[in-house]
């Protein structure tokens, strides 16, 4: 009986420990992102996302690092071949907004003055804004950004990868992230038959892709 009360005393000091060393943070950064779509070149697009997280060590190196960010994430398409896109726009550039939640799991050994580390993070995001601009044959611009006809899948969900460093206050990290859904679904229909750029977005991304790309952060840990 001793023995269970000394093992439990010991499981409640250490989840004490580890409450006590619990920090919130602010973050914010570049999201560099992109999409692989079939006859079409894309190019990488520069965006950027902030939010909060909460940091919460657990035992034998691995913490919890839950978040909350509003992510920009887009792409740049560069019509080619016989895509029905290149019928009408010579470019076309889209970004979405989310609002997401990273659940991060990290490991890495605690080095007194620097933390370095690894992680692995799940995501899931829901879509609350969009703008997509597109360049026709004469140079002439036009664009969409109305959301609620756009055809767009609200829900995301991925991966991500990476590594970081916490030192003092500070949280770096940078990760690779995976979008494994597809940014339209079956059924999505764009509101607007005369919405020439979303319809052609969508027709771009017709082959079941999403976004992937790499992530730069810069925390502040209170």
């Amino acid at each position: 009986m001793k023995k269970y009360i000394l093992a439990a005393a010991a499981v409640f000091v250490l989840a004490i420990g580890a409450q006590a060393q619990s920090r919130f943070g602010i973050q914010a950064g570049l999201t560099s992102s992109s999409a692989s779509l079939k006859e079409v070149s894309t190019s990488s697009v520069s965006n950027y996302h902030a939010g909060i997280f909460y940091q919460i060590p657990l035992a034998a190196g691995f913490s919890f690092q839950p978040g909350l960010l509003y992510q920009v994430k887009g792409a740049s398409l560069n019509t080619v071949g016989s895509v029905s896109a290149s019928e009408s726009f010579k470019s076309l550039d889209t970004q979405v907004g989310y609002i997401e939640l990273p659940l991060q799991l990290q490991w890495g050994p605690d080095l007194l003055l620097f933390r370095p580390y690894v992680l692995a993070e799940p995501f899931l995001g829901y879509a609350i804004a969009t703008n997509s601009e597109g360049k026709n044959q004469l140079d002439i611009s036009s664009s969409s950004k109305g959301l609620k006809d756009s055809g767009l899948s609200r829900l995301e969900y991925g991966l991500s990868l990476g590594a970081g460093i916490d030192v003092w206050k500070l949280q770096l990290a940078a990760k690779y992230f995976w979008n494994f859904g597809s940014l339209y679904s079956d059924d999505s229909t764009v509101g607007s038959a005369a919405d020439a750029v979303a319809q052609n977005v969508k027709s771009a991304f017709g082959d079941k892709k999403s976004f992937s790309g790499i992530m730069f952060s810069l925390g502040f840990m209170f």
